[in-house]
């Protein structure tokens, strides 16, 4: 039963369209607002690549109050967010291998899991990171690094794998329909 809703037409076009939303107004205002409290531009959970120095740096910039406003919105909007991209993820998998045997399917969602996952340990490191300054853990910050990295690669690889699936859909109904 669960399976079907998550792979229903409906489900996928209803949290496609909270999906678009979010990246188009929910996003966009919450980074300016995020800006605006923290007086930076600078984000560990969004950013690839930043040194350890631009992380401290950004730190200060932030002052004290921008500090406790980046850690409440990595326990309240952070939540949400990754909740939206990981139901969007899979419901588009659910809706897209229906045709494939379970073992591929595991692995195809694993995927967006494993980003959902390393995306939990970035808030929880972030939020330590953040509490503890002017203190350091420059090895929490690498660990931060490493979770936001592989975050990344498994979001991208989840939407390379969504890509594939239209295509190959695509073409499977081709395929049926010139036979």
């Amino acid at each position: 039963m669960q399976t079907k809703f998550y792979s229903s037409k409906t489900f996928l076009i209803t949290i496609s369209v909270i999906f678009v939303l979010f990246i188009g107004i929910v996003l966009p205002f919450f980074a300016s607002l995020t800006e605006e409290k923290t007086n930076s531009n600078f984000s560990p959970d969004t950013g690839f690549f930043y040194t350890i120095d631009q992380f401290y740096e950004n730190m200060e910039i932030y002052n004290e109050s921008g500090r406790n406003f980046y850690i409440l919105m990595r326990w309240t909007f952070d939540i949400i967010w990754p909740l939206v991209y990981f139901s969007f993820f899979i419901s588009c998998l659910s809706y897209l291998s229906l045709k494939y045997e379970r073992k591929r399917r595991l692995f195809i969602f694993s995927l967006p899991i494993l980003g959902l996952g390393f995306d939990i340990i970035e808030n929880i490191l972030a939020t330590i990171n953040v509490a503890i300054y002017p203190n350091r853990a420059v090895y929490l910050v690498k660990f931060l690094q490493i979770a936001s990295i592989l975050k990344w690669i498994f979001i991208a690889l989840t939407f390379f794998i969504i890509i594939y699936l239209i295509f190959a859909n695509i073409i499977f109904k081709k395929k049926i329909s010139s036979s």
